[in-house]
């Protein structure tokens, strides 16, 4: 579905800060006294020293936000929104831990005003977390999938989003006959994906081949490639105990990845969440096929699902982002999922500097959004946030006067969602600290 958003018109809004704009692995954009130039349609016109822009702008809207950094929104590349509700729930394997919490909490999503209340919490926090994209696992229920859909859309979210398909190994409530869920997904992806002008996109999303059979993964495949623009969004070799049992429900194919190869499953916009156990020849192949991979250290923490290679995946020159994969992710900051690839490296250091490219800009690369999203630079449309590090009291209180390396080091190491103080996407508030409310002791 191709929309358009509103057009106010009007003069554009100048917000005042300490901008810091990830460029790549190791270079950003610092301007201590800079200056956001929104326009009144949501994009960004210009970028700079406030000195500079001053005599122009300053008789325009202004959003003095001080010492606060201004930033790009942060881009989550593998969360599932039915899972938000059990968060923290005690670990297990990763075939244990689905039957145990998983599944019967995705199957309430039978229930349309269940889904409907935690689709809505869950699009709240993605904003108070400060993540401005998302790409996100519903279930397998059409009707809760369009109302996320719904949602996200009336609350100004961006999401790359998609129903899930299972046709087998499940439990009954979650199985679906795979022919009715081509059918249920192509008429999602044709009401939702490019609503807005791209700000909703529509990503196929069989959950993993353990729960696929080679019928559903076929015309997945088929489906996928005759939909131009759309996403492919599934796990890959999360577990070793996840792999065994693929290897043994397909025994033709030559890996976890030639699975999906061999059902036209890997190519540009495809997105492989976890990726941990992966052999050379499977990289070769990702990088020449152009798919990316999401990067889920805090749950790869939670379940033990092992390491991601990520030297291994650098020098193979595959793509790849963040994601929190909440629930197995205990938590929806990515400044959390930033800390937590850091720690999970038992001998790599992993600079401030790269996660958060990894979390902004990295993300939107791998998304094939670069020309849109993941950085502040003119026409680029305004998803950023305003952080205010002193907001968490774990960190000094003369933070935001440190050089910019220590205060993005605060960031990752001590970082959560109580450093955002507002959200933007397109220019628009989707979440605003409200001091009054914290001082009484309410969230």
């Amino acid at each position: 579905m191709s929309g358009s958003s509103t057009k106010n018109g009007g003069a554009p809004t100048v917000y005042l800060g300490h901008i810091v704009d990830p460029m790549d692995e190791d270079t950003y954009r610092d301007i201590p006294e800079g200056a956001l130039v929104v326009s009144s349609e949501g994009q960004i016109e210009v970028v700079g020293k406030w000195s500079d822009l001053s005599a122009q702008y300053s008789s325009g809207k202004l959003v003095d936000c001080g010492r606060k950094l201004i930033m790009p929104g942060m881009i989550d590349m593998h969360i599932h929104l039915p899972q938000v509700s059990q968060i923290g729930k005690s670990g297990d394997t990763l075939l244990g831990w689905l039957e145990k919490y998983i599944f019967p909490a995705e199957a309430r999503f039978s229930d349309l005003s269940h889904a409907e209340k935690i689709a809505t919490w869950f699009f709240d926090e993605l904003a108070r977390n400060g993540t401005t994209l998302a790409v996100v696992f519903s279930t397998i229920h059409k009707e809760a999938t369009d109302a996320a859909f719904s949602i996200a859309a009336d609350k100004g979210m961006r999401a790359i989003m998609g129903k899930v398909m299972m046709d087998r190994n499940a439990p009954a409530s979650l199985l679906e006959n795979s022919k009715n869920s081509l059918a249920e997904s192509e008429q999602l992806a044709n009401k939702w994906h490019g609503f807005d002008n791209g700000r909703l996109l529509y990503a196929f999303t069989p959950r993993f081949a353990i729960t696929s059979t080679d019928e559903l993964l076929h015309d997945c495949g088929k489906l996928w490639q005759s939909s131009p623009g759309t996403y492919l969004h599934t796990h890959l070799s999360e577990s070793l105990e996840e792999v065994k049992k693929v290897a043994s429900l397909f025994p033709s194919s030559r890996s976890y990845l030639d699975v999906y190869d061999q059902s036209g499953l890997v190519g540009a916009r495809s997105v492989f969440a976890h990726s941990i156990h992966l052999d050379d020849q499977d990289l070769r192949v990702m990088h020449q096929k152009h798919c990316v991979l999401a990067h889920c250290p805090s749950s790869n923490f939670f379940l033990k699902s092992g390491i991601f290679p990520l030297d291994r995946v650098k020098a193979a020159g595959v793509e790849f982002g963040l994601g929190s994969d909440v629930a197995a992710g205990p938590q929806m900051s990515l400044f959390g999922v930033m800390k937590d690839a850091n720690f999970i490296q038992p001998q790599i250091w992993i600079s401030p500097r790269e996660l958060f490219y990894r979390a902004t800009r990295g993300g939107a690369k791998a998304l094939k959004l670069e020309d849109r999203l993941g950085s502040l630079e003119a026409g680029k449309e305004a998803d950023f946030i305003v952080v205010d590090p002193t907001l968490k009291n774990a960190c000094p209180m003369d933070i935001l006067e440190h050089e910019t390396d220590d205060i993005l080091s605060a960031l990752v190491f001590l970082g959560d969602d109580r450093m955002i103080d507002s959200t933007y996407i397109r220019g628009r508030p989707v979440f605003k600290r409200t001091r009054e409310k914290e001082a009484a002791g309410i969230s």
